[in-house]
């Protein structure tokens, strides 16, 4: 073999070394990073297990309070049934007429087996009135919303759209006020840990 032959060789093996040595390099540091994350990853699970475990008890004194406190109501008719009668106990009182009502009923969807079921709304049933005022004076208006807001019960105004009408202190209002309660074959009304509105 010559001498340039040698150094041909000899430069082709460093080259070749560099090149492998940089891929194997490469490969062992892409490696290195992802355990790295991994390990990060499963840190921060580790930390937010312990969180959960020790707020578990707060949690679960939350969801006791919770289950104690909502309205149960047989049917989504006795339900609106209730918020209707509060709703025109507090027009009443502020003296309000209200225009129009509409029992508002939640969106239906149709599952996979063709039937259809209540859409999603979260924990609660729910019963929702909209409700049309119009020339209302603000004051009773704003009295009469006052008195609707009844969170101790699970009752509160869920949309307001207000319009004045261009004479003197008065408005056209768009409400609608929603009774978030859980649906029970034998319903009460009531809160059920004792709390009166």
């Amino acid at each position: 073999m010559k001498r340039s032959e040698r150094l041909l060789l000899g430069l082709f093996v460093i080259v070749f070394l560099v090149v492998v040595g940089g891929g194997a390099l490469t490969i062992g540091l892409n490696h290195y990073r992802s355990i790295t994350e991994e390990t990060a990853r499963l840190r921060d699970r580790l930390v937010d297990m312990n969180q959960a475990i020790t707020e578990g008890a707060e949690w679960q004194r939350r969801s006791e309070w919770l289950n104690e406190t909502v309205p149960t109501f047989a049917s989504r008719q006795e339900a609106s049934a209730c918020l209707l009668e509060v709703i025109q106990k507090e027009a009443e009182k502020a003296g309000l007429a209200l225009a129009g009502r509409e029992f508002l009923e939640a969106p239906k969807e149709i599952a996979e087996d063709g039937l259809h079921f209540e859409a999603s709304q979260g924990y609660f049933d729910r019963a929702t009135v909209r409700l049309t005022l119009s020339a209302v004076k603000e004051q009773a208006f704003f009295t009469w919303m006052h008195g609707v807001q009844q969170p101790g019960r699970f009752l509160g105004v869920t949309r307001l759209l207000i319009t004045p009408t261009g004479q003197g202190k008065s408005v056209n209002a768009e409400v609608e006020v929603t009774q978030f309660y859980h649906e029970n074959a034998v319903g009460t009304g009531e809160p059920k840990g004792g709390e009166k509105p």
